[in-house]
């Protein structure tokens, strides 16, 4: 059979996203996924209850074992995936490895350092494996604060290296909350970057209003088709360069410490056509976390923050 190969200048499909929305308890994330194209949810969190009427066909999760070899054949007839929620589903692999896999627990239920690097593969394996069978992927995940002298920071509520996976998978990154606007108290999705929130835009969707569900009952699946037609619009070149730079904004996203940042200074991708934006989206998230990029040592250093004088 002759090879199909797509050229330079063509389109590369992409059919399937992975989409990361994180928000307050309560601000209706369940309920906004369930508006994808024929969903089914995982439901770590024992919450799929509070999506009241707009609840769809649900798998309540106990253990992982339940999950972890899903087959195309039992998502027959479902187009998307939810899991909800991401830190949930974290402890739930986590009990597994605990309990079944000696050489990942540190003592009765802790991990080991093993344990957590098994826990980060288990975490990737399992959505590349929901993407390989041709599924939209919804992770849901409540929102955690992150003070940074007098700013807040809002981010997903992940801990340790398994919040840099879940970013790395993820195609698009957005924040629900409340938005103030002429009609009052709505609900939005941000997904352009922000100093205030993580985001995440491959899509080109930008920030949104919300509609009530019951005016726009297929609402994610409009938004979900809306980025895949953007990234359908990019030639193969320009969307290898725009996948490298969203990678790269995962990683800059997830980095905290100074090693963090010395580490993306290491790698930044000298002559790459967006080599501008990845280094000052770099300094821009150091500077939220009290650091500075030195240009006479090459260095990044911490900030004290300066008193105040009347």
């Amino acid at each position: 059979m002759a090879l199909k190969i797509v050229t330079a200048q063509e389109p590369m499909r992409v059919e399937t996203l992975i989409t990361f929305i994180y928000g307050d308890p309560g601000i209706g994330k369940t309920s906004l996924a369930f508006s994808a194209k024929n969903p089914i949810l995982f439901d770590f969190d024992k919450g799929a209850h509070r999506a009241g009427k707009y609840r769809k066909d649900t798998v309540q999760v106990n253990n992982w074992s339940e999950v972890s070899s899903l087959t195309a054949n039992d998502l027959l007839g479902y187009d998307t995936v939810i899991v909800d929620t991401a830190g949930r589903m974290l402890d739930v692999i986590i009990a597994h490895l605990v309990k079944d896999q000696k050489n990942c627990r540190r003592n009765s239920n802790e991990l080991s350092i093993q344990g957590y690097g098994t826990l980060n593969r288990t975490f990737t394996h399992w959505f590349n494996l929901l993407r390989s069978f041709g599924k939209d992927v919804i992770l849901l995940a409540h929102t955690a604060e992150d003070k940074k002298g007098d700013d807040i920071i809002f981010r997903p509520d992940m801990v340790g290296a398994s919040k840099k996976e879940a970013y790395k998978v993820a195609d698009m990154m957005g924040y629900m909350t409340t938005h103030q606007g002429q009609q009052g108290t709505q609900k939005a999705i941000y997904f352009a970057p922000s100093t205030a929130f993580h985001a995440k835009d491959s899509g080109a969707i930008g920030n949104l209003i919300l509609n009530d569900l019951d005016v726009q009952p297929n609402q994610l699946d409009s938004i979900l088709n809306q980025a895949k037609n953007h990234i359908n619009s990019l030639s193969e070149s320009q969307a290898k360069a725009q996948k490298e730079l969203d990678d790269w904004e995962s990683e800059v996203l997830a980095a905290e410490s100074l090693e963090d940042f010395e580490e993306l200074k290491a790698k930044l991708p000298q002559g790459h056509v967006f080599v501008r934006q990845m280094w000052n989206k770099a300094v821009e998230q150091a500077r939220q976390y009290g650091f500075a990029y030195d240009g006479q040592t090459k260095t990044f250093t911490s900030v004290q923050p300066q008193e105040q004088t009347a």
